[in-house]
């Protein structure tokens, strides 16, 4: 048992729904209901009592209920002494891209910075945003987004990537599209196309193109948005397709097939190379580095 899955049984006990609870966790509700399924496997006996209406607390529940509640309020009562205690916060702007959230990383991202309260984080979400340039500027301390390895940028040695997940490009596409029942695709096969794209002459427009020009076939009519829910509406209506990672399909409920020859891109940990050692960001590198691990293990083992 760990600390996290003594929030996840505290809040479906508050609750009494597990779907209310989840969204109040910045989960799912089936990842939640994993987690309280493997806690109560690790107890020994079961917490909640499933009903039509909700859950309630089993009497073995409602003791562990009063239990963790004294280590919550104790665990708040720490955090509130190290807080008098700070003398100054470590204010941290971080850029989260759409495979945070496909992978599921988002929650993990947040449970760290509850864990670690003496930072101050401002968040950015700008679909296919220039984050290299706001590290440039110093506006931004550091990206978790993906940076095709076929378009780096001319001064790739000012940044530092590290590898978290990752991931096959394939074509997403809905079961209105002919390509939804391929197993694989030839990029060649994309030949004339509708394409659904971000704007002209953003990073990933650059590299889409570039994949295109590599292999001399040319798209047919192409839609355009600056945000990816609205690229993956249009897929999702069939209206044409678009190139992403394995991750988008449940996520974005799209089917992804993968491409041939197989290329990959993954979600990467970026920041300028002189910061990369400083306290916040070494300390937020570690902890997705060895969660991501963790998490392509328990793929694997599950893929078995």
């Amino acid at each position: 048992m760990n600390f996290s899955q003594m929030q996840y049984a505290l809040a479906v006990a508050r609750y009494k729904n597990f779907s209310k609870a989840a969204e109040s966790l910045f989960l799912s509700q089936p990842a939640l209901s994993q987690q309280i399924k493997r806690l109560e496997k690790e107890l020994g006996f079961a917490l909640f009592a499933r009903m039509a209406q909700g859950v309630t607390l089993t009497p073995e529940g409602k003791a562990f209920f009063d239990s963790a509640c004294k280590v919550e309020e104790a665990w708040n009562q720490l955090q509130q002494t190290a807080a008098r205690g700070r003398r100054y916060s470590r204010p941290l702007r971080v850029s989260l891209g759409t495979r945070v959230y496909s992978n599921g990383l988002f929650e993990p991202v947040m449970r760290f910075f509850d864990q670690h309260p003496e930072f101050e984080v401002s968040f950015f979400t700008e679909a296919d945003g220039d984050f290299l340039t706001s590290l440039r500027k110093d506006s931004l301390d550091v990206a978790l987004d993906r940076l095709p390895s076929s378009y780096p940028p001319s001064d790739a040695k000012r940044f530092y990537f590290c590898e978290l997940i990752p991931e096959r490009q394939c074509v997403l596409a809905s079961p209105q599209d002919p390509f939804y029942t391929m197993s694989e695709i030839p990029f060649t096969s994309l030949e004339g196309c509708t394409l659904i794209s971000p704007m002209e002459n953003t990073m990933t427009d650059l590299a889409i193109r570039r994949r295109f020009s590599e292999y001399n076939i040319s798209f047919g009519k192409v839609f355009r948005s600056d945000r990816i829910e609205t690229i993956m509406n249009m897929v999702q209506r069939g209206k044409g397709i678009t190139l992403g990672p394995l991750s988008f399909a449940d996520y974005y409920g799209v089917r992804a097939i993968p491409l041939i020859p197989a290329t990959y891109m993954s979600l990467n940990f970026i920041c300028l190379r002189e910061r990369k050692d400083s306290f916040e960001l070494s300390l937020f590198k570690d902890y997705l580095v060895q969660l991501c691990k963790k998490g392509c293990a328990e793929r694997t083992l599950a893929s078995k």
